[in-house]
């Protein structure tokens, strides 16, 4: 029965610690995948700019109904915002600020940076700002998916690695 017992406790211990080295390699993925997600965002953002010269509160109102936005949450939460009456840059800094969501603080930053320009410069002025959050958020996500492949293999291999230690340990 002892032995049992024990051998339970083993493999709840090298469970729990492949489990946590899994769900931090998961985490960089779901970054890649919001980075990525970020970079469309800002391209339909563009495309709504240059070919509707559409104000930005409508522009993230019409690219919150795409499907393929459907899980930008910032995006649907300051698209509710603006509906409520909030002025566009408040709105995005509020969602910006209040998004539950896998990207860094850096990440959020160049996106951050659009909403005091969009609908406050001149049409070049709000094209240049939507490039240059494109070309930072593109080195994010190369950054990203370096830290994906190297750190994710480190963090699942560890995990399973310290599980098994733990388990020689208490043998």
């Amino acid at each position: 029965m002892t032995a049992l017992v024990k051998f339970c406790g083993m493999a709840m211990i090298l469970f729990c610690t492949t489990s946590l080295g899994l769900s931090a390699a998961s985490g960089l993925g779901r970054r890649v995948r919001e980075l990525e997600l970020s970079l469309s965002v800002v391209a339909g953002l563009a495309g709504e700019l240059r070919y509707r010269l559409a104000p930005p509160d409508q522009a993230v109102a019409r690219l919150e109904e795409r499907a393929s936005l459907s899980r930008v949450g910032y995006l649907a939460h300051c698209a509710s915002l603006c509906r409520s009456g909030m002025p566009f840059p408040q709105a995005w800094k509020t969602a910006l600020d209040q998004a539950k969501t896998s990207l860094l603080p850096e990440d959020l930053q160049a996106l951050a940076g659009l909403g005091e320009t969009l609908g406050q410069c001149d049409l070049e002025g709000q094209l240049s700002a939507l490039d240059q959050a494109d070309k930072l958020l593109r080195y994010q996500l190369q950054q990203a998916r370096e830290q994906r492949l190297g750190r994710g293999k480190l963090y699942r291999t560890m995990g399973v690695l310290s599980g098994v230690f733990l388990v020689i340990l208490f043998v």
